[in-house]
């Protein structure tokens, strides 16, 4: 029987910190593809907002700024869902998604991902 340490993974606690981001993103299902918030992301995971309930168990294809991760819902109900990725993020991807986020890019840089964001979102490309 195998002992839980409390050191390596704490009960009620997340295996990785989680960077808060208000994104766009999409969310792809078998049953159908969603325009999401991504809220939250970490090397292990997201916390996205829905416009329709997602099942728990699905597995997932998560998008955002020109990342893409496949992953499965592990937790849902009407208006937000969990993903676990398959795969942990590489570091650089979270440290990109942070800078556009913090706006420490530059303004040409800056106004390039928000109208990719912008024309993505609305369905243009």
């Amino acid at each position: 029987m195998e002992m839980h340490d409390p050191q390596l993974h704490p009960i009620g606690r997340r295996r990785d910190s989680r960077l808060r981001v208000s994104l766009p993103g999409k969310l792809e299902t078998l049953s159908g593809t969603h325009r999401v918030a991504l809220v939250d992301l970490s090397q292990s995971g997201a916390h996205v907002r829905t416009g329709t309930p997602i099942r728990a168990g699905s597995d997932a294809v998560l998008s955002w700024l020109h990342y893409e991760v496949i992953g499965k819902i592990i937790w849902s109900d009407a208006a937000q869902a969990g993903i676990e990725f398959d795969e942990l993020l590489a570091p650089a991807t979270l440290l990109t998604t942070r800078d556009i986020v913090d706006n420490k890019l530059g303004p040409d840089e800056r106004r390039e991902h928000y109208e990719a964001s912008r024309r993505w979102y609305q369905g243009e490309i």
